[in-house]
């Protein structure tokens, strides 16, 4: 079984990493300078993003871990959490939120496990 990554901006880390059936992958916003639901909403469409290009998408989240840079924040991100989550208990992952020192400006990271949409393996177009 060989192992895909998707490089990152960042030195020594990718973004994302599938093997076998699974995919794990990251998420932060790009733009530091915006408050935290600005952050929070492009968080999730990096997800989104990431969750694609390795064949996954958001209904077949397994975990996701959200930290959070001040645990304040915890009502906004849970209502946009569940805003882009949907309605549907199939659909929801095992999810954690917790507060951590994250890179100064970045105000939450996302850290998410996801199963493949088809029945093939995951693959690095």
């Amino acid at each position: 079984m060989q192992i895909e990554r998707w490089s990152s901006s960042g030195q020594g880390r990718s973004r994302s990493v599938a093997y076998g059936a699974l995919v794990w992958t990251v998420a932060n916003a790009i733009d530091t300078s915006a408050g935290f639901e600005a952050q929070a909403i492009e968080s999730l469409g990096m997800l989104d993003s990431h969750l694609m290009e390795a064949g996954s998408a958001r209904s077949h989240l397994l975990s996701l871990q959200v930290i959070l840079s001040n645990i304040e924040n915890r009502g906004t991100s849970d209502r946009l959490w569940q805003e882009w989550i949907g309605p549907n208990p199939e659909h929801w992952p095992q999810r954690a939120c917790f507060q951590s020192t994250l890179t100064p400006g970045l105000l939450l990271e996302l850290i998410a496990v996801a199963a493949p949409t088809s029945t093939g393996h995951i693959t690095n177009a």
